[in-house]
């Protein structure tokens, strides 16, 4: 079954599609990714997004314009990275607009009849509420994958460094999200120039800048980071409201400290919950943006010594790519009713299937 895997993280790079091939195999799965892009949102619309992210009060006319506007971009993103190809489904996670896993709801924007209507195939998508019904956190549901892709290398860490740091400790099937990654550093930069960079290429900026320790002991001191899993984050906490607190101290040092200081957050506080938790793993496979990000991956690498800290496409996996394929795969474990959660990751009181289906009619016989 050709499967187009496709969502918009939390540092909102753009939208992720992969074109997946995806076939049973005893009782898992084997997954070949075709094709894989990051297709660039339209400024307008993506100013459209940052504006509606919480805190703000958003009008709901204007959030189901938004719904109708992402799901198009979706559509066209999908259709034009599968151009040429039959797809028989696209599965798409969508935008996730609000997160409140504690409190057991979450909202993911992109009309999936819009996808469809774009791209002519089945659309699978909502893939978070069924969890936060069965009483989960809705995050992280990649786990499962991450036990299909790199199980045979266990013990080991599956380690995600998108916006938000995740891991799956395996073969334990241990999940949750670390805390920042990406998100702060990124929003960061666009705050102190104003929009006119958007990121810290590589982390060269913060390689070159020292790590004010006093405020580092002050963010590390968030109870967050204490809190045993399973538990899962988001913008809400990271996000524009974070930095927004913080705008005074890091502006009171070098815009290259500032940097080092939000990477040397995410670095402690992703390597004290791996050594916490994975117990017998010496490996950390990682994937998401964050790879390119020197300052996160040679940070990680210094901050667990005795480690193997690899990409991911060490074992064959794309890391920009692994998000997108893990939700090809969730969507083709919802079109055979099978479960796609892993309630020890999410807190859900048992396996569902999950996510909603937007069905092509097939022709009559």
């Amino acid at each position: 079954m050709r499967i187009a895997g496709v969502l918009s993280g939390t540092s909102l790079d753009g939208i992720d599609v992969a074109v997946c091939t995806v076939e049973p195999r005893g009782d898992g799965v084997a997954v070949v990714c075709e094709r894989f892009a990051t297709v660039p949102f339209a400024e307008a619309l993506r100013a459209r997004i940052l504006a509606a992210y919480p805190p703000a009060r958003l009008d709901a006319r204007e959030l189901s314009a938004l719904h109708a506007a992402v799901g198009e971009a979706f559509g066209d993103a999908v259709a034009s990275v599968a151009a040429g190809l039959t797809l028989d489904a696209v599965a798409s996670h969508g935008l996730t607009l609000a997160h409140a896993g504690e409190e057991h709801h979450t909202l993911q924007i992109g009309d999936p009849f819009r996808i469809r209507e774009r791209v002519g195939a089945t659309v699978i998508s909502d893939f978070r509420s069924a969890d936060t019904a069965a009483g989960g956190s809705g995050a992280p549901l990649v786990p499962a994958v991450d036990l299909l892709l790199f199980g045979e290398h266990a013990p080991c860490v599956a380690l995600n460094l998108g916006g938000i740091a995740n891991v799956t400790i395996l073969p334990e099937g241990v999940a949750f999200d670390c805390g920042p990654a990406n998100l702060p550093l990124d929003t960061y930069v666009q705050y102190y120039t104003s929009g006119a960079q958007r990121f810290d290429r590589d982390g060269a900026i913060a390689l070159e800048g020292d790590v004010e320790e006093t405020l580092l002991a002050e963010l590390l001191a968030d109870p967050y980071f204490a809190q045993p899993p399973p538990k899962s984050t988001g913008r809400e906490r990271y996000g524009a409201a974070f930095i927004e607190a913080l705008a005074p101290r890091l502006q009171s040092l070098p815009f290259a400290d500032a940097l080092a200081t939000l990477s040397a957050l995410a670095v402690r506080t992703i390597a004290a919950a791996i050594q916490r938790h994975a117990l017998r793993a010496r490996l950390v496979i990682a994937s998401g943006g964050g790879v390119h990000n020197r300052a996160l991956f040679d940070g990680l690498r210094a901050a667990l010594p005795g480690w193997r800290v690899a990409s991911a496409a060490e074992f064959g996996v794309d890391p920009n790519a692994k998000e997108a394929i893990a939700f090809a795969v969730l969507g083709h474990e919802t079109l055979r009713g099978r479960p796609g959660n892993l309630p020890s990751a999410t807190g859900a009181r048992g396996p569902r299937v999950l996510g909603t289906i937007a069905f092509v009619p097939k022709p009559p016989a």
